[in-house]
């Protein structure tokens, strides 16, 4: 049974994580030859101060990307209601 773990910062939408998870999925069971069914996915999410780049946080060095997700998750959760 293989187990893939991806480590990425949060402040995507659901949907892209959804994604990830089957795409990943996808890819695995093909590579390997296994069934799909058989293949396990973790995402870990954790915020941009806990990650360093080149000994700054990525909170900081990141700061207009992080915010652009934001914006962009705002304005998603807007045009659903």
């Amino acid at each position: 049974m293989p187990l893939v773990r991806v480590d990425i910062m949060e402040g995507r939408p659901p949907e892209m994580i959804e994604e990830l998870h089957r795409k990943l999925a996808e890819l695995v069971a093909e590579t390997l030859d296994t069934p799909i069914d058989r293949v396990r996915t973790y995402i870990t999410q954790f915020p941009p101060e806990a990650w360093g780049i080149a000994g700054v946080p990525a909170s900081v060095v990141r700061r207009a990307d992080i915010e652009a997700r934001a914006a962009a998750a705002d304005e998603r959760a807007a045009s659903a209601e």
